[in-house]
C-alpha cells in the first residue's frame, strides 16, 4: 500500500512504518542512500507517529514517473502466478491466464501511483486482485463471455488509489476484493 494514500494527520501504524522502512532499505540497496543516511531515515521512520512524518522520511525516494511508465506482464499457462507481500507495483500490469490463476495482492505492496491499470486476459482461468480498503475500482471495461467480472470492494475513500481493470474473460472470472477476515474458528487463514 502506498505511503501517499492516507491523510497526513492519520496516526501511523506498525505496518505503515514497515512499508516506509522497506522503501528506505530499497533506496540503500540501489545506492541512493549511504549507511549514515540509512540509519538517520530508519530512526526517523521508527519514531514517526503520523503519516506526514513517514511521507517526509521517504518523499525524495519515491521514483518519479517519466515518459515511459513501468509495466509488468504476468503469464500463466496451466499454472499459477502470484504477487504478494511487499512487492513494488508498476503503473501498468497485464495478467494473461490460460487454464490458470493469477493473484495480485496489493494489501502490503508499495504503490507509487495514484492510478493503477490492470489488463486481465483470462481464458478458463481466474484473475483475483486483493486491494486495501479505500481504493476505488473501475471494472466496467472487462468484456465477459460466459464469465464473471465482480467488484466486491467497499466504497472508496477520497484520495485513495484508483484501480482500472480492463480486458477479456472467456469462461473465466475476474474478481476485485478485500483481504478475507480471519475468524477465530478457522485456523487456516488465507488472504
Amino acid at each position: 500500500m502506498s505511503l501517499e494514500q492516507p491523510p497526513p494527520n492519520h496516526r501511523a501504524s506498525d505496518n505503515d512504518r514497515e512499508r516506509a522502512a522497506a522503501v528506505i532499505q530499497e533506496a540503500h540497496t540501489d545506492g541512493r542512500l549511504d549507511f549514515e543516511e540509512l540509519d538517520e531515515r530508519l530512526t526517523q521512520v521508527y519514531s514517526a507517529k503520523t503519516q506526514l512524518e513517514l511521507r517526509n522520511a521517504t518523499a525524495d525516494l519515491v521514483p518519479v514517473a517519466h515518459g515511459s511508465s513501468q509495466e509488468l506482464t504476468l503469464r500463466a499457462r496451466h499454472s499459477a502466478q502470484k504477487r504478494e507481500g511487499a512487492w513494488i507495483v508498476p503503473e501498468r500490469l497485464t495478467a494473461i491466464a490460460e487454464h490458470s490463476s493469477v493473484k495480485l495482492d496489493f494489501t502490503d505492496a508499495v504503490v507509487h501511483w495514484s492510478d493503477i491499470y490492470v489488463d486481465a486476459q483470462a481464458i478458463h482461468s481466474s484473475v483475483v486482485m486483493v486491494i486495501p480498503e479505500g481504493w476505488s475500482v473501475d471494472i466496467d471495461q472487462v468484456e465477459a463471455n460466459h464469465s464473471s467480472a465482480k467488484n466486491k470492494a467497499v466504497a472508496p475513500r477520497p484520495g485513495g488509489v484508483r484501480l482500472h481493470v480492463t480486458g477479456k474473460a472467456h469462461h473465466a472470472s475476474v474478481v476485485v476484493r478485500h483481504a478475507r477476515k480471519r475468524h477465530w474458528w478457522w485456523p487456516w487463514y488465507r488472504k
